[in-house]
């Protein structure tokens, strides 16, 4: 069933089509799930006073179906942001369950969307629903937006918070800030130039790209733990390395000898992974969707448990390859992915 909410502030005025104005909210959340989990984030949007809607489920190209999205109009000028909220109980796997549609098309998304809404006006429609007109003032008021923007966002279900929330990658956005309700602990490293590794940001570089590499290899087949996976003294990439450190110069700085620090220039990382990774899968693996690959697999990284099996990494990095490689990037494209 569908449910609308009023209130007397934050609106956009619109002319219906019988020539009075209606107000509308700027805000509008709404629900494509019936789960009860994600009652409290549906509660905490209320609260703050967003107009919430739910009952029939929206996919996507790829059959994803989104649990929220949040639209957002803006009169001074007219201006709309459409966020796609993926909810789950930890930060890590909300992160991977969002990121999911960074390399998505922003416009058949925001097309969808459209057609969603004409659906439901239908539907409303055939049982004689005088909320068919609010939806289509809705509709009619995305029709006639100068600007819109896609973004992709992270949650939480308990406490109800959003923990990331980044542009698609298409639209050439740089986000600012990607934690929203409240700041990460973890602080994102920036992947462009020279990079001055402290010795625990050394630690995770190397043990992020020990995981891709082994899912690119096909080598992600082990039952140990992770702890004891990443502490191997023999890796297919160290092995490489070591056998050619000439041919991969920036790989044998960031790879050899203690993890105490150390100055890399990342692109030249990404170039050599790409080199390395397209021996096992010709063409797939492009210098910036390695870049891409490797700044969203970091955060994940930073938050596997180290006493569950290597599987759940490897799964997590499969994925992450997988978005990295769905659609070719730009030079600007990979500049993007660099600063997010």
């Amino acid at each position: 069933m569908w449910c609308f909410f009023t209130q007397n502030f934050g609106c956009l005025l619109l002319v219906g089509q019988h020539g009075r104005c209606v107000a509308m909210h700027k805000t509008f959340l709404f629900r494509f799930d019936g789960a009860r989990e994600n009652d409290e984030f549906l509660e905490h949007a209320r609260l703050k006073g967003h107009v919430v809607y739910s009952g029939i489920s929206m996919s996507l190209n790829r059959g994803w179906i989104p649990d929220f999205i949040e639209i957002s109009l803006d009169d001074h000028p007219v201006a709309c942001s459409l966020t796609i909220f993926e909810l789950e109980n930890t930060e890590s796997v909300a992160l991977i369950s969002a990121r999911k549609y960074l390399a998505e098309s922003s416009h058949d998304i925001f097309t969808a969307f459209r057609q969603y809404l004409q659906r439901v006006v239908q539907r409303c429609r055939s049982a004689a629903d005088p909320r068919a007109e609010d939806i289509q003032q809705l509709d009619d008021a995305l029709g006639s937006v100068a600007h819109t923007s896609v973004w992709a966002a992270a949650a939480l279900r308990r406490p109800p918070q959003t923990v990331e929330r980044l542009p698609l990658i298409d639209q050439g956005i740089v986000s600012n800030k990607s934690a929203i309700d409240s700041p990460s602990n973890n602080q994102t490293l920036s992947l462009t130039g020279e990079l001055s590794l402290s010795p625990r940001e050394h630690k995770t570089f190397f043990r992020s790209v020990l995981i891709l590499d082994a899912v690119a290899r096909g080598r992600d087949k082990s039952d140990a733990s992770l702890r004891a996976w990443r502490n191997l003294r023999s890796q297919p990439l160290k092995d490489d390395i070591q056998h050619n450190a000439s041919n991969f110069p920036a790989l044998s700085v960031l790879m050899g000898g203690n993890k105490t620090g150390v100055r890399i220039v990342i692109d030249d990382v990404a170039r050599e992974l790409s080199a390395i990774w397209n021996r096992f899968q010709p063409g797939r693996h492009s210098e910036p969707s390695v870049l891409a690959a490797l700044t969203k697999f970091l955060p994940i990284n930073r938050e596997l448990d180290p006493k569950a099996s290597v599987r759940t990494a490897f799964e997590k990095a499969q994925l992450v390859l997988n978005e990295s490689a769905a659609q070719p990037f730009g030079a600007a494209d990979a500049q993007e992915a660099a600063r997010r």
